[in-house]
């Protein structure tokens, strides 16, 4: 009986596993949405209050820039400005100074209006005047009023590192100077300090105000490691919709970048909330959580720890155990110390393998004595004809005064009866084993020499020391000659070969004589009978020997030969060492 090397590839304890994982898996799942629900919760809140803050801090400046607004058109519609333009030639000297101051003090009540203008000047271009809220008065510079300050009229734009807000009538000509230009320099140091102070709260790391596409950013940092990408992310003549969360999400892993814009006048504020901070308020529920799923881990890791102590191991000693059975190993004693089902299990396994070894025992002899007796049976089944034909060849051989010819035919017929009387051995090598089949081709060729021809092959050399049962090849040349090539007048050839063959000793005896398709099947059929009662012939009994010895792979196969007869392909399963075969003499 061959072991069996089955592997389990599925067995009970990782069903267990399985089983327990996918119980579990839902309540992970569960806690892991509930966190996620409430940390998301919480992070939108925050969002949220960012969002509300900018928005806010958005419409407030708004609101102030489109003051600045009125306040310029108000002061481009003054009536000492419109007297001043309209009839600078015809005013007298002090007159002139007069309109000027007064609009100059006009010009130091709007300054003074908001902490956030640091000038507000007038150019009147008509008459070459400038007037300044600061500066006072006096003749209009070359380009003070250059074209870059006139593309974005009544919004905040950058020149020169200053902020900007320049207002002129907007029905002017645009191929030149307007007129009449109003310009308010803002404080740039005061929006930042507006913005810093907007930026106070815990969870900001940065703000950044833009106030139109033509100004430069205004940028208040809190977490000094985003100064750097405060640096590189902007630049003052990006525009504002190209810059989205996305465009820091591998930069600031921290943070969560939130936008607020005001469509209308194109302000916007960038605020960038810091993680940490943010969900301070929830690490200790965060806390709570991670040592709720590092608890239920353990105590996972120590539920299947005593599964495996307490039924995998078990489990696992007695399958080892029917796998040593399997291996013909019987001389087992499994012990289990705990009174449970294991106890009973392995209590029943051993009086099983007694039982076995008994059973074995008794089946052994039986079959032992059977094959004995089959191989005594063969052994005594000496053809008389063939006798008769071999003492009548010697004859012939004296009468034909071929002395050293019938010496040498009663020598091989000598060696064929000791052959297949010896009892000390029920086992020989291959090789002496197909020099005695050699032996009888031999002494029959004193028959069918004049119409038979015999093409016996070499065995090869790793084939030589093969255990084997006695008379195996024999009784299959014996076959041949009797059923094959007896009627044959001539013409008949004999072939015996040996091939080595992916771990197989293969013999094959074949003859072109007469083989009818009814013989051949019905030799096919006595050859895959199972059943003890089958009658027992000589091919049979050689079919059963080698199934014996060497296990269900190998016995014989009947097939119609290319020679035109029969052919009986013998095989022997052989691993590549010397094979063991049981003697059949011995217990």
């Amino acid at each position: 009986m061959r072991p069996s090397h089955r592997q389990w590839q599925f067995s009970i304890y990782k069903r267990l596993i399985i089983a327990f994982i996918i119980a579990t898996i839902p309540i992970y799942i569960l806690a892991g949405i509930l966190y996620s629900w409430a940390t998301g919760m919480l992070r939108q809140d925050i969002v949220n209050s960012a969002e509300t803050q900018s928005e806010n801090y958005i419409r407030e400046l708004n609101g102030t820039f489109k003051r600045f607004n009125s306040l310029q058109y108000d002061m481009m519609n003054d009536m000492y400005l419109v007297q001043l333009v309209n009839a600078y030639d015809i005013l007298e000297s002090y007159r002139k100074i007069e309109l000027i101051n007064f609009l100059r003090a006009k010009l130091v009540s709007i300054r003074n209006s908001s902490d956030l203008i640091f000038d507000v000047r007038l150019y009147l271009s008509s008459i070459h005047v400038e007037i300044s809220a600061v500066d006072g008065y006096g003749e209009l510079k070359k380009n003070a009023v250059p074209a870059e300050k006139l593309k974005n009229p009544y919004n905040v734009i950058s020149y020169k590192n200053k902020l900007l807000i320049v207002a002129f009538p907007l029905d002017s000509s645009l191929s030149g100077t307007p007129e009449l230009v109003v310009e308010i320099e803002l404080r740039a140091t005061e929006l930042k300090r507006s913005l810093k102070a907007a930026a106070e709260r815990d969870f900001t790391g940065a703000m950044v105000l833009g106030l139109s596409s033509s100004s430069d950013r205004i940028i208040s940092v809190k977490k000094s490691e985003l100064s750097r990408l405060m640096e590189q992310s902007y630049a003052s003549n990006v525009d504002a919709e190209k810059l989205t969360e996305g465009s820091f999400s591998d930069k600031a892993e921290d943070y969560i970048y939130v936008r607020s814009v005001d469509k209308e006048s194109g302000i916007f504020l960038d605020h960038f909330l810091y993680k940490p901070t943010m969900f301070r308020s929830v690490i200790p529920y965060i806390q709570w959580f991670w040592l709720f799923f590092a608890a239920t881990i353990i105590m996972v890791g120590l539920y299947l720890f005593y599964i495996n102590r307490v039924i995998n191991k078990p489990l696992v000693k007695i399958v080892r155990a029917f796998k040593r059975v399997e291996e013909g190993n019987l001389d087992l004693n499994i012990r289990h110390h705990k009174d449970d089902e294991f106890g009973f299990l392995y209590e029943r396994f051993n009086e099983m393998l007694v039982n076995l070894q008994i059973s074995i025992d008794e089946v052994y002899n039986q079959q032992i004595h059977r094959q004995n007796a089959e191989l005594k049976q063969l052994q005594s089944q000496i053809n008389p004809h063939f006798l008769y034909n071999c003492l009548f060849s010697i004859i012939r051989l004296i009468k034909m005064q071929k002395e050293d010819e019938a010496v040498q035919f009663t020598n091989q017929l000598a060696k064929y009866f000791q052959f297949i009387t010896r009892n000390t051995r029920d086992t020989v090598p291959l090789e002496n084993e197909a020099a005695h089949a050699r032996n009888y081709v031999m002494l029959q060729l004193a028959r069918f020499s004049d119409r038979v021809t015999i093409d016996f092959g070499d065995i090869p050399e790793r084939l030589k020391p093969i255990s084997v049962p006695r008379l195996i090849i024999q009784p299959l040349v014996e076959n041949a000659f009797v059923h094959g090539l007896e009627n044959v007048t001539e013409g008949g050839l004999l072939r015996v070969s040996f091939v080595e063959q992916a771990g197989k000793a293969i013999i094959v005896v074949e003859d072109n004589g007469e083989a009818s398709e009814e013989g051949l099947e019905k030799l096919q059929a006595l050859l895959s009978e199972e059943q003890e009662a089958a009658e027992v012939t000589g091919t049979l009994n050689v079919h059963r020997r080698l199934r014996y010895s060497f296990g269900l792979g190998s016995g014989l196969q009947v097939e119609r030969s290319e020679l035109g007869g029969l052919k009986v392909k013998m095989i022997i399963e052989w691993d590549g060492e010397m094979a063991y075969v049981p003697n059949a003499d011995r217990r």
